[in-house]
């Protein structure tokens, strides 16, 4: 049997910075009357590469890079992912 440590993620001050930039650049895009969230074609694409990156965690659906909910961050028009994979 082997220990597997729990996934890492950033510390709680860099998620934050990371979800008020992902809102501010969200909310400036809906003001400028553009799309806010992205196509299903385009979340399904995002969401396939996630699965795929070992950086993912699979189980909590969330990205150990930035600390995101993948399932809300792919839905996201102005997301990117923080390794520039979408």
């Amino acid at each position: 049997m082997t220990n597997s440590s729990p996934p890492s993620y950033p510390s709680s001050p860099k998620m934050l910075q990371s979800l008020f930039s992902e809102a501010y650049k969200a909310a400036k895009q809906g003001l400028c009357g553009d799309r806010v969230l992205a196509q299903k074609n385009q979340v399904e694409e995002r969401l396939a590469i996630c699965s795929t990156c070992e950086k993912y965690n699979v189980e909590a659906k969330r990205c150990t890079v930035c600390g995101c909910f993948m399932l809300v961050k792919a839905n996201i028009e102005t997301s990117e992912c923080p390794d520039g994979k979408w």
